[in-house]
């Protein structure tokens, strides 16, 4: 026969917290014992915004920006080794960054339509540019 008192209903979360604390999972977190960061909520989509970075998850275009990033710092990686090439390798070289300069400007345009206002768009790289730019880079090389 069991002489104790009924504990006090709990919820099945309830008593997955109280069972984690005991066991000691929340013990040693980052930052334990420091109060929370401030976060303006100042906006109408603070909150939105707030919940999507505590998912790890971003806005569409911010994730297409920093794809652009990436694809522009390749590129500049491709002009710097383009210039120290000759003949067949350039010519190579040369294909190769205009096919990726092609993609680039794809998702330039990609990016146009998504951001939210026109000052955050980020141009475009037609292929007369591209090729331009190569040649500049590999000219005297």
């Amino acid at each position: 026969m069991n002489l104790k008192p009924p504990r006090q209903w709990e919820s099945a979360v309830d008593r997955q917290i109280r069972e984690a604390q005991e066991r000691g999972d929340f013990d040693n977190l980052p930052g334990m014992g420091r109060p929370l960061p401030v976060e303006s909520w100042d906006d109408e989509w603070a909150l939105a915004h707030h919940v999507l970075k505590q998912a790890g998850e971003t806005l569409p275009w911010i994730a297409l920006g920093r794809e652009i990033e990436a694809a522009q710092a390749r590129l500049q990686s491709l002009l710097r080794d383009g210039a120290r090439l000759s003949g067949a390798e350039r010519s190579r070289a040369r294909e190769r960054y205009l096919r990726e300069a092609a993609a680039l400007d794809k998702m330039l345009e990609e990016y146009a339509f998504m951001v939210p206002v026109r000052h955050l768009e980020r141009g475009r790289l037609p292929a007369h540019v591209a090729a331009a730019q190569f040649d500049a880079a590999t000219r005297g090389a």
